[in-house]
């Protein structure tokens, strides 16, 4: 496992704090922000073991201690645009995403808003906490897990993978983490340059199931629809027989998932 240490040529992992155990790596960084804590920009909190992970809407997040990357990201993102948050998950899904794309091939795909796949399993999560203040968008806490060498799961959790599980074999954890970190240095250089372009071509070209025709449920009825954008806000848009329906996260899910 990483000991504390840095990536010095980089901003994301310029700082790294390892620690043994802990609720969570985005409360970590919370509560450390609250006490006015100078971590610096690019700060990477590494959990060898998580026992309070959260995903998206406070789902929980399970992984076995010392097998599986679980870490926070701090971001001082004070000179973006608060309209751009956003564009902030889709950098760092597509950051991931290109990462793992490279371990185990083009089955790697980004769910919307954020899921790390393998075909039709998850083998990770994003969740981002931003903090406003006022009219500025100071820091972003970036929390990731990535399935890397489990390859056993509770019974009662579905549709699930690791790195391990598609390679037969287990995947060095450093590696992987200076692999993101680069990834991850890269998009947000290029979402800081304001190429959002290029950041909406790359996300769309990964997504899941992109213009694909599936059943989906949302609102207790099943309909037939294609995915056809993600926009500015974060929304999906998915074009259906009565026209394009556009909705919020946890609005929808697929049928067969």
């Amino acid at each position: 496992m990483l000991q504390n240490n840095t990536f010095s040529e980089l901003i994301v992992g310029r700082k790294i704090i390892v620690l043994t155990k802990v609720d969570s790596t985005n409360n970590y960084l919370k509560n450390s922000l609250s006490k006015f804590e100078p971590l610096p920009h690019g700060t990477v909190i590494l959990a060898e073991e998580q026992y309070a992970g959260r995903g998206q809407m406070n789902s929980k997040w399970q992984a076995d201690p010392g097998k599986n990357l679980t870490f926070s990201l701090l971001l001082h993102t004070s000179d973006l645009a608060i309209a751009h948050q956003f564009y902030l998950n889709k950098a760092i899904s597509i950051a991931i995403n290109e990462t793992i794309e490279r371990i185990i091939g083009p089955v790697a795909r980004i769910k919307w808003p954020n899921d790390v796949f393998a075909a039709d399993d998850k083998m990770g999560g994003v969740l981002i906490e931003n903090i406003i203040r006022g009219n500025t968008w100071k820091y972003a806490i970036i929390g990731i897990g990535i399935n890397v060498n489990q390859r056993h799961f509770p019974d009662d959790i579905k549709n699930v993978t690791s790195i391990s599980r598609l390679l037969q074999a287990d995947y060095e954890l450093p590696v992987l983490l200076s692999a993101l970190c680069r990834n991850m240095d890269t998009w947000y250089g290029i979402l800081k340059a304001g190429n959002l372009q290029t950041i909406d071509d790359a996300y769309r070209d990964k997504l899941y199931r992109f213009n694909e025709a599936h059943l989906f449920e949302a609102a207790g009825e099943t309909f037939e629809g294609r995915i056809i954008d993600v926009d500015a806000s974060g929304l999906l848009h998915v074009l259906t027989v009565n026209g394009i329906k556009v909705f919020n996260l946890k609005e929808i899910r697929f049928k067969d998932l």
